[in-house]
């Protein structure tokens, strides 16, 4: 069985959009409140990640006996090594190392044969 149309309820929302009076005024901020909320909602909440993903990066300790990334912790959570005196991931890279575009790499070439 068919449900029939809500006429009644469709022309109510269109006299509140049409109608000048406070009943009118008060949905049409409502719906631009949950608009607004739905379109930069998602955009605050990203930005937020961002800047927490930063602050957290910022604060990462690896571990210069076993390489464990931690935060906030006095010893290495892995191996007990002392993280006192380490410097955060961030400012810990230094710049005079050499870049990967001037390595050298020495490939061998050598033929494989299968004898089966």
């Amino acid at each position: 069985m068919q449900r029939p149309i809500p006429w009644f309820w469709i022309a109510a929302l269109g006299v509140l959009l049409v109608a000048p009076g406070l009943a009118g005024r008060l949905f049409v901020d409502v719906l631009e409140g949950i608009t607004l909320l739905l379109v930069f909602g998602p955009l605050v909440l990203a930005g937020a990640g961002f800047l927490a993903w930063q602050w957290f990066k910022r604060r990462v300790v690896t571990c210069p006996a076993c390489g464990t990334p931690s935060v906030g912790s006095a010893l290495c959570p892995a191996c007990g090594a002392d993280l006192t005196g380490v410097a955060p991931a961030a400012a810990s890279a230094a710049p005079s190392e050499s870049r990967a575009s001037d390595a050298v790499v020495d490939v061998q070439v050598s033929e494989v044969r299968d004898d089966d």
